[in-house]
């Protein structure tokens, strides 16, 4: 792999050079014209920080089943392992 490898935004392939700003993530890139456009698609102003309250956490159901898994084996009020 090159390190002189130039960085695109992974939704519209315009190069590091050609935008403001690009917004790394893991694997993935962003860049600020992108966040604008889905911005208005999703019916915001990006600069607005009252832009309508945030989602509630959900829980995932792999994070529910480990939950139920780990209540088995640890006493919680004790802060100790059950039948040890």
């Amino acid at each position: 792999m090159s390190k002189n490898r130039q960085l695109c935004c992974s939704f519209c392939g315009r190069s590091e050079t050609e935008v403001s700003k690009l917004v790394a993530g893991p694997r993935v890139y962003i860049c600020d014209q992108c966040v604008l456009l889905a911005s208005q698609i999703m019916g915001g102003d990006p600069g607005d920080p009252d832009n309508g309250a945030p989602l509630p956490a959900r829980k995932s159901s792999v994070w529910s089943k480990l939950m139920a898994r780990a209540r088995q084996f640890w006493d919680w009020n004790e802060s100790r392992l059950l039948n040890a």
